[in-house]
């Protein structure tokens, strides 16, 4: 496994690589001698569903998707250019909540690992809700969630990495909240410093720039609320508060701050998204931007689909590129 790159957050959990986030994965140079076969075995957790994806890119190009049912699943596939090396990448398409992989053998015949020395690239960090997950993305408003409607390779997240060729990590959830719970039992406080939302991991790495759009499920929690008084204060601080973690561990972080995906947000709670970037700008001079997406609700359950997250991609990347 040493000549196997990992995509994302992933730890060492019963002698195998573990990982949980959506869009986590890993890649690998073969090269062929012949007509080549690789072989790959995962080991797949369900929860609250029957089956998650994993999607295969050879040379960046979409090559199938693979469906996962509980326990070891091994797919094989073919590679017959001989004459160059081929860079294998498999990503995870499904969030957290409702799966997680083990990487368990790649074994390859009539090939063997190339040594291709990777560029160095700039990791985006992605810090998320269902928005970023892709929940939903493929399907259509009238029904709704199954594992096969939700694509992370389809998403503003992935789109926007690939676009900028960076290298890109996730922390998303469905339904969770920056401070006001409603559909989840956990902050994204809670969730900071994990590899799935429970088992902890390394956060020392340096982070380029980090995206971050939380806000639309502690509107929905913040409307309901018979007494609103003080709430959106607590948004402000959990959502300072994940701030000042970030740039703890990455003092030259660079931020962009996104609303508006799904629906408009309340306007106490968008208010206090604002009065993040005041305060980044005042207490760390840190650059950053605040991007207003386009709502939309044409996916599953009334998220975003594919075509919103292909527009949200294209704002994500100009404002990154207006921060360089």
């Amino acid at each position: 496994m040493d000549k196997v790159r990992f995509i994302g957050r992933h730890i060492k959990k019963n002698g195998l690589e573990y990982f949980s986030y959506s869009g986590c994965g890993f890649e690998f140079d073969v090269q062929p001698i012949g007509h080549a076969t690789i072989t790959i075995t995962l080991i797949s957790e369900l929860r609250e569903c029957e089956e998650q994806y994993v999607s295969i890119y050879l040379n960046d190009i979409f090559f199938k998707k693979e469906k996962l049912v509980e326990g070891e699943n091994q797919f094989s596939f073919k590679i017959n250019d001989k004459n160059n090396v081929t860079r294998v990448r498999v990503v995870k398409l499904n969030e957290t909540y409702v799966s997680s992989l083990y990487l368990k053998n790649i074994e390859l015949q009539n090939a063997k690992y190339a040594d291709v020395r990777l560029e160095k690239k700039k990791l985006i960090e992605f810090y998320g809700d269902s928005l970023t997950c892709g929940f939903g993305n493929l399907g259509k408003n009238t029904e709704g969630f199954k594992t096969s409607t939700e694509d992370f390779t389809k998403t503003y997240a992935y789109l926007a990495s690939f676009a900028l060729k960076m290298d890109y990590s996730v922390i998303a959830r469905s339904g969770i909240s920056a401070a006001l719970k409603i559909y989840c039992d956990k902050t994204f406080d809670e969730i900071y410093d994990t590899v799935d939302m429970y088992e902890k991991c390394d956060v020392n790495y340096h982070v380029d720039y980090a995206v971050i759009n939380l806000g639309t499920n502690d509107m929905a929690a913040y409307n309901e609320l018979d007494n609103k008084a003080g709430a959106e204060d607590v948004f402000f601080v959990a959502y300072k508060s994940l701030v000042d973690r970030i740039i703890s561990h990455n003092k030259d972080v660079k931020f962009i701050l996104c609303t508006r995906m799904a629906t408009l947000l309340n306007e106490d709670i968008e208010e206090q998204i604002k009065n993040i970037v005041k305060y980044i700008r005042k207490t760390y001079l840190n650059p950053v931007k605040l991007v207003e997406f386009v709502p939309n609700d044409l996916g599953s359950s009334f998220h975003p689909n594919i075509l919103a997250q292909k527009e949200s991609a294209k704002k994500l990347v100009e404002a990154i590129k207006s921060l360089k």
